[in-house]
């Protein structure tokens, strides 16, 4: 009985410590994990909010309802969005689209949080701000200060809670098998206590078969083993003096064997028991490891891969054989082999560390995968290597491709809108600047639009739209922006001109070019075109006042009968 209470201690003593640290690592993993969940959710939804307050700006100032459902719509196909809606400027509805808001629209307007969410949505309120001076003809558009509107988003967040389910699941089978591993290593540093004691116990096992002059026993690092080894030799003299009182000596011996042996028995058997829980934890991690889409990987402290689930072979179509031992480098694209070498030596330095790198497959297509790397450690605390996982972000970086589309291009014609017309003329009068140069800003607006779109249709006014943007191209360079800013107007930006006389041949190209009739699903249509010039510096040095002043000689233009071209004059 001494023996399994000693066993038990040790066995106590190891494990406690470890199944403390391993939840607490387990933990600190699960809550920074779940916090990079909800922090990419929350990011995300915020550049969508704003993107679709940006792009709706027009269609809300203007009340164009088509437009308006079309950036609603394009909300709507990004995953995990639930439900968009609109408000004017007095809070009202003007447009709902999805499954339902989680909390209803008065509940909304009391709060107007930027951000509310729960254990199942996520929805963000985005104001839209009127952002510049927008005119048509002779109307005038509101002060640039004025909120227009509100867009709200609901974001389900459906798919997140089942992702941190999932890890969670995940992080319990490992800390089951890190303890699994632990108690095995433990009870081993136990027995290498109750091995002295199994040796004096076969010493008198001899004493009891009639070899009394067995010797003296081995001196051990344990003093009360030494005791206990003393005493037994000490035993064994006294035998030699009194046969009789060692047969009483034997019988006693003999009864207390049978009990060891109960517990050895015992003790096999819950070690073969452990054995095989052991290997079915094993068996159930590997299967883990083979049904995860990802891509897993360990490799050791040189950069060699030591093992890998069934998604990473497949993606490199190599064999076993072929993928042992490969250095990380070696399934990297050569342009960013030093961005995986520096993830690697991160990875060793800080703990962990996250890349992003393109993977060459079997057909030679580089794919992009984020990465993540953990460092590996033995119970001694060295360094082992590290372990990973990586997955493919293609289809998250097409969908940022778009989105960041969507936010600067028009979506009739594919022009730069408002947002991107204003960065280019910002770069371009700073070039202008430093070089010494002139530029030249034109502001477009179609004469007769209104009537055709009016008395032929939106299709019509569309089709019109995306050929006269076509025409309005073919006059310029490929170093030229031509934008729509909204209904039938345009804006041409010319980076660099010698003289105020080219960019006046331009625009009167472009009149010419939109004076000729478009022939557009079996119309005959005749339009012409109104254009303001203003150069930079003659004309303004910044772009609020050249943006104003070319929309100026518009103006005069169309006063002067339409179909012209004016240059600004103060």
């Amino acid at each position: 009985m001494k023996r399994h209470g000693i066993e038990r201690q040790t066995l106590l003593a190891a494990l406690i410590p470890i199944l403390v640290m391993a939840i607490l690592l387990e933990s600190y993993f699960i809550f920074t994990h779940f916090a990079d969940l909800d922090r990419g959710l929350l990011e995300r939804s915020q550049l969508l909010s704003r993107q679709l307050a940006s792009s709706s700006e027009y269609a809300v100032f203007s009340g164009n309802a088509t437009l308006l459902k079309q950036n609603v719509d394009a909300a709507l196909s990004f995953e995990d969005v639930r439900s968009v809606i609109v408000f004017d400027s007095q809070f009202v509805p003007i447009l709902e689209a999805g499954h339902g808001l989680k909390r209803s629209a008065e509940k909304i307007a009391s709060d107007t949080e930027a951000v509310y969410q729960d254990s199942a949505m996520l929805q963000l309120y985005e104001p839209i701000m009127a952002t510049q001076i927008n005119l048509d003809g002779m109307s005038a558009a509101p002060a640039a200060s004025n909120r227009l509107g509100a867009v709200l988003i609901e974001i389900s967040k459906q798919r997140l809670n089942h992702q941190k389910n999932e890890y969670l699941l995940f992080s319990m089978l490992f800390t089951l098998m890190v303890f699994a591993v632990a108690m095995v290593l433990a009870l081993k540093t136990a027995r290498g206590i109750t091995r002295p004691i199994l040796q004096m116990h076969q010493k008198i096992s001899r004493i009891g078969e009639g070899d009394l002059d067995a010797g003296k026993s081995p001196q051990y690092n344990i003093n009360e083993l030494n005791e206990l080894a003393r005493g037994i030799d000490e035993m064994a003299t006294q035998l030699l003096r009194d046969r009789g009182m060692l047969e009483n000596r034997i019988v006693e011996a003999t009864d207390g064997l049978r009990e060891k042996k109960v517990e050895i028995e015992q003790a096999q058997y819950e070690k073969e028991k452990l054995n095989e829980n052991l290997a079915a934890a094993l068996s159930e991690l590997q299967a883990i490891m083979e049904a995860n889409p990802d891509i897993l990987y360990v490799y050791n402290t040189k950069g060699e891969l030591i093992q890998w689930n069934s998604s990473f072979e497949k993606f490199c179509g190599l064999t076993p054989g072929q993928m042992m031992g490969r250095h990380v480098t070696e399934f990297i694209a050569s342009a960013d082999r030093q961005v995986a070498v520096k993830g690697v030596a991160d990875v060793f330095k800080n703990g962990s560390a996250t890349v992003e790198v393109h993977f060459v497959r079997h057909d030679g297509v580089l794919v992009p995968y984020l990465c993540n790397g953990v460092v590996l450690k033995n119970l001694s605390g060295e360094v082992i290597g590290f372990t990973g996982t990586g997955r493919d972000v293609s289809e998250r970086k097409i969908a940022a491709e778009h989105i960041h589309h969507l936010a600067h291009y028009d979506i009739l014609t594919d022009l730069p809108n408002r947002s991107l017309l204003s960065d280019r003329l910002h770069q371009a009068i700073m070039a202008s600047k430093r070089e010494n140069s002139h530029l030249a800003l034109m502001f477009l607006d179609l004469d007769m639009f209104k009537y055709i779109n009016d008395n032929l249709g939106h299709d019509m006014g569309d089709l019109l739209l995306k050929e006269a943007a076509n025409r309005i191209l073919g006059c310029l360079r490929e170093s030229d922006t031509a934008a729509r800013i909204g209904g039938d107007e345009f804006v041409v930006l010319l980076p660099s001109v010698e003289s105020v006389q080219k960019a006046m041949a331009v625009a009167e190209k472009i009149r010419e070019a939109i004076d000729l009739p478009f022939e557009i699903a079996g119309h005959s249509l005749n339009i012409s075109s109104s254009i303001g010039v203003a150069v930079y510096p003659d004309h303004g040095s910044d772009e609020k006042t050249l943006l104003k002043n070319a929309d100026t000689a518009m103006y005069l233009a169309k006063r002067n009968g339409r179909n012209t071209v004016v240059l600004f004059s103060s």
